[in-house]
């Protein structure tokens, strides 16, 4: 339930903070140029600029949550492959790169891993229970 609250009030912040920075804009332009806005004009762009708001804070939470990609964060919980049996030491292929692995399980050349740490180019990694 709190999960649920502290997005509301993320998506609605975000919202308000870029809707009032909107209404800025327009209440400007309402007074450089008074006869061109009319109710029904100002009306329009208000919502559209309300619901571009609500959409530009939803496309910001969803990348503000989305799991890392590079580096060595985006390495863990990633799949692979052991290229040689991996107890103390190994070599294994992870996203398309090869890397020395260490585990502590013995791991049989072959079987699918998983890692679980990264240490400077060599990884911690775990067999992956089927």
């Amino acid at each position: 339930m709190r999960r649920r609250i502290k997005i509301v009030f993320i998506i609605g912040g975000l919202t308000l903070f870029f809707l009032l920075d909107e209404l800025l804009i327009v209440f400007v332009l309402k007074g450089a140029f008074p006869k061109a806005f009319s109710i029904s004009l100002f009306a329009f762009i208000l919502g559209a600029l309300g619901l571009l708001s609500f959409l530009l804070a939803w496309i910001v939470y969803r990348a503000l949550r989305r799991r890392p990609t590079t580096g060595s964060e985006g390495l863990i919980g990633e799949k692979g492959r052991a290229l040689s049996a991996i107890h103390e030491q190994g070599e294994a292929f992870v996203h398309g790169e090869i890397w020395k692995a260490s585990s502590k399980e013995v791991i049989q050349e072959g079987e699918i891993i998983v890692v679980t740490e990264v240490d400077g180019l060599a990884l911690h990694v775990r067999r992956l229970n089927p």
